[in-house]
């Protein structure tokens, strides 16, 4: 029996990551030809958010998805939700479940409504031999989907796979599969944890196959269940090989450049979303009087970020607040001095929202520790920590803020990094009780990304507005300038 498994697709269904015109080696219409006949196929979720093409069919009301439409294709037998498969409420995780032909398994997931049609488990068969799948989603939709989960809510993820391996137990099954839309090794004390598979991995299924981290994580064994992670953006997938009396191999196999499956050659034909979708993207917006930098992660970190100063700015023209936190992205972008609908989605591929909170002095020289922490200094070189991102890239986790005057020491331990923190005069550091009112995306004003000193706040506003239109918005065929530098020093 052979299992082929994608996750973290996020709606890249065409061999391109919008950031230029060669085709690249991803895209899921390619990547499925590497499926083979009468393998059992599933896909691990987040695919409702990401790629300029999801963007665009939500937008325009486009239904069903490209990516719903590739996976029927493909022949996809089972989905298990992702984190941002969430992120649009019960009606769209309802229309896009409806639109698969596979069934929806999470075992988490409880629907008080009983639309979804989502299962805990599922039972394939393939000649003789039977197969077991059942999933589950990160538990921290709770945190960063509370307020889109209304009809729905998802229980302690360990929990509910343990009560499936219970209620199964006397079923004659060759294998037991388990789907977690969630990675490895991550906690954060006294709150709900982001990654639980090495949890996970000692409950006793076959194989688990992990998501969420965009990582590529080579199989092997945890006591004694295989593991892995199979990237992200179909890039890659994993291909899982199950013979009985014999431990399950896997490997993780590449996107093909330039070959597409069988299948989907009439679905490209027919399809007339991703050339539109393409026309968009080279949509012209405006011109910078420069360019709004992000030079290198590192040098970012050391000198700023004219880029974040836009984005800051334009929150705090958004809300009125007194200062203001941003993150960039993994790989760093600039924008202009030419600048299109492309070039800022890649620059901000989030569809974040904004949230007002009042906060002590106190508060936020705290969250500036955990920003200071991505860069360490040793024997006379700057370099990105290893603390900071333990298993995955988390750059994104990396604030700039504007409005405040500081610096930070990185030869110091963590935590107290931080040496001067002002606001219009006022030494944070030393009035630890001054109040200030701070713009946060949504993202981070959930707390995650060790910034837990923001969970306990309740916003004193909150925007509908997606920060991706608003940048746009904020071209308007205009010149923009290039926003003075944030007064911010590193002590070393």
């Amino acid at each position: 029996m052979d299992i082929f498994y994608t996750s973290d697709t996020h709606s890249y269904v065409y061999p391109t990551d919008y950031l230029g015109e060669e085709p690249k080696p991803m895209g899921y219409m390619a990547l499925a030809s590497r499926f083979t006949p009468d393998s059992i196929i599933i896909d691990g979720g987040d695919v409702l958010q990401g790629s300029p093409l999801i963007r665009y069919e939500l937008k325009n009301r486009i239904s069903p998805h490209l990516a719903a439409k590739a996976f029927n294709a493909a022949g996809l037998d089972v989905f298990v939700p992702g984190n941002h498969d969430f992120d649009f409420g019960y009606d769209k995780l309802c229309e896009f479940i409806y639109s698969l032909d596979a069934r929806t398994v999470c075992a988490n997931l409880h629907d008080e409504r009983g639309s979804l049609h989502v299962l805990p488990y599922v039972v394939i068969q393939r000649g003789e031999e039977k197969v077991l799948v059942t999933g589950a989603v990160t538990d921290y939709v709770n945190v960063w989907d509370k307020d889109r989960l209304a009809g729905m809510r998802v229980l302690d993820c360990v929990d509910s796979l343990k009560r499936v391996l219970e209620q199964t137990s006397r079923l004659d099954v060759d294998w037991r599969i388990c789907v977690y839309h969630g990675g490895f090794s991550s906690f954060e004390e006294g709150r709900i944890r982001e990654n639980r598979a090495d949890e996970i991995a000692g409950l006793g299924f076959d194989v688990l196959l992990t998501a969420h981290q965009h990582q590529v994580i080579q199989p092997h064994f945890i006591e004694g269940t295989l593991v892995l992670q199979a990237g992200s953006k179909a890039s890659c997938c994993a291909h899982v090989h199950l013979e009985r009396n014999l431990f399950p191999k896997a490997e993780i196999l590449k996107c093909v450049e330039n070959v597409t499956l069988d299948s989907m050659v009439s679905l490209a034909r027919e399809d007339r979303t991703q050339a539109k979708v393409e026309e968009y993207l080279k949509t012209r917006v405006g011109q910078v009087d420069g360019v709004l930098e992000d030079r290198s992660r590192v040098w970012s970190y050391l000198h700023g970020s004219s880029l974040a100063d836009y984005i800051n700015d334009l929150q705090l023209r958004l809300t009125g607040a007194d200062i203001s936190a941003t993150s960039l992205f993994n790989n760093p972008i600039s924008v202009g001095p030419d600048v299109t609908i492309s070039d800022l989605l890649a620059a901000y591929p989030f569809a974040n929202t904004l949230k007002v909170f009042e906060i002590t002095a106190s508060q936020l020289r705290k969250a500036l520790e955990r920003s200071a922490q991505f860069v360490d200094f040793k024997e006379g070189k700057y370099f990105e920590s290893e603390s900071f991102s333990p298993g995955k890239d988390e750059r994104y986790n990396f604030d700039f803020y504007r409005g405040i005057s500081y610096s930070f020491d990185p030869r110091k331990p963590a935590g107290d990094r931080v040496t001067r923190l002002v606001f219009k005069g006022v030494d944070l550091l030393c009035n630890k009780d001054f109040r200030l009112r701070l713009v946060l995306n949504s993202y981070r004003a959930s707390g995650t990304g060790g910034y837990d000193v923001y969970a306990g706040l309740k916003p004193v506003r909150e925007y509908n507005l997606e920060l991706q239109d608003a940048l746009i918005d904020s071209f308007d065929g205009q010149i923009v300038k290039v926003p003075k530098p944030t007064d911010f020093l590193i002590d070393a």
